[in-house]
């Protein structure tokens, strides 16, 4: 086994061997019957949840992007610990579901949408976040077959100029 390095922050050791909520790595490895293997800590993720909600004001969402990490038991995790989900697929969509993960927390963004995934979308209550007028017309339609009435919302990307002001008391750079 090499050499124990820095220990990142929410580790520790045991016996000199990097642990995880104090278990020897060695003793994960042997449960899972070898390497490779991916350790998750639920209690890290609780924590890490914990401050970043502390971090940010009380009347923020928090919604976890499955792409990040579309692995079921740690969206089961998430699932008392943020306010939805973003996802960007129909194949997403099939994960949080299995999870058992209720749609009505679940936005659908991204360009591109199949009609299929619309379907599945509008006819499961996931909130769509509609990226064109003919996503839109679309959706639409759809619901309109499916005899639903769909959870939209628009993205909006308005004009701004983007100035960049010189940090006071910064030097300037003179370039030739």
């Amino acid at each position: 086994m090499k050499p124990l390095g820095p220990i990142p922050p929410g580790f520790s050791s045991s016996n000199g061997e990097l642990a995880i909520d104090g278990v020897p790595v060695s003793e994960l490895v042997a449960r899972a019957g070898g390497t490779p293997l991916f350790v998750y800590s639920s209690a890290m993720i609780r924590s890490r949840i914990a401050s970043l909600h502390a971090a940010m004001p009380g009347n923020l969402a928090i919604h976890y992007a499955v792409k990040a990490n579309p692995f079921e038991p740690v969206l089961q995790l998430l699932n008392g610990l943020v306010d939805g989900f973003d996802i960007a697929s129909g194949g997403e969509l099939a994960i949080v579901r299995a999870a058992g993960i209720d749609p009505a927390r679940v936005s659908f963004a991204g360009p591109g949408k199949r009609d299929s995934e619309l379907e599945a979308a509008i006819a499961a209550g996931v909130t769509l976040n509609l990226e064109s007028e003919n996503e839109a017309e679309r959706a639409l339609t759809i619901a309109g077959r499916l005899g639903v009435v769909p959870r939209l919302a628009i993205r909006v990307n308005p004009e701004f100029d983007c100035q960049i002001a010189e940090r006071p008391g910064a030097a300037s750079r003179a370039t030739n």
